[in-house]
């Protein structure tokens, strides 16, 4: 899938290259856990299984934690994100938590991941250490003439919804 560089996946309104471009080419590193959350999305996004697993706490990781984040039973695509609460995790923290809901698609039918995730932070780098998914079906409607969620800078009527 293409980003447009005008905008970032994670819903910041900051342009790709300004957001999480840099954490996901390894030029650096999320400062705070809502960073983090927000590379991790757009990671899903884009199929960036490495970064995912890199950004997982070791204490976490099973021996097939990578081959399921490379390849999930139910490839879904990822359509937005919105941040609904941080605690915590800010630069000089060592823990975080960020509630979030995403969006995604799986065999055409729409639902939503709300999760309040939790984030540690060891020798200046942020890790996800665990979260409480709570996935649900939902309806979406879109606008045929808005621009497509996926960022493309298309109208929806010429991208996903044709």
């Amino acid at each position: 899938m293409s980003v447009n560089p005008r905008f970032c996946r994670c819903g910041s309104n900051k342009a790709f290259a300004m957001c999480c471009e840099p954490f996901l080419t390894r030029n650096a590193l999320p400062n705070t856990a809502e960073q983090l959350m927000r590379s991790r999305f757009t990671a899903f996004c884009l199929n960036q299984a490495s970064y995912l697993y890199d950004t997982h706490h070791p204490s976490q990781c099973k021996p097939n934690t990578y081959k399921q984040l490379q390849n999930p039973a139910s490839p879904s695509t990822w359509i937005n994100l919105r941040i609904m609460a941080t605690h915590a995790g800010q630069v000089d923290q060592k823990s975080g938590d960020v509630e979030f809901i995403a969006c995604f698609e799986e065999q055409n039918q729409y639902y939503q991941l709300h999760e309040k995730s939790s984030f540690i932070n060891e020798q200046g780098r942020w890790f996800y250490l665990n979260g409480k998914p709570h996935i649900s079906p939902v309806t979406l409607k879109f606008k045929r003439n808005a621009p497509c969620w996926c960022q493309s800078g298309q109208k929806y009527k010429h991208c996903h919804g044709a």
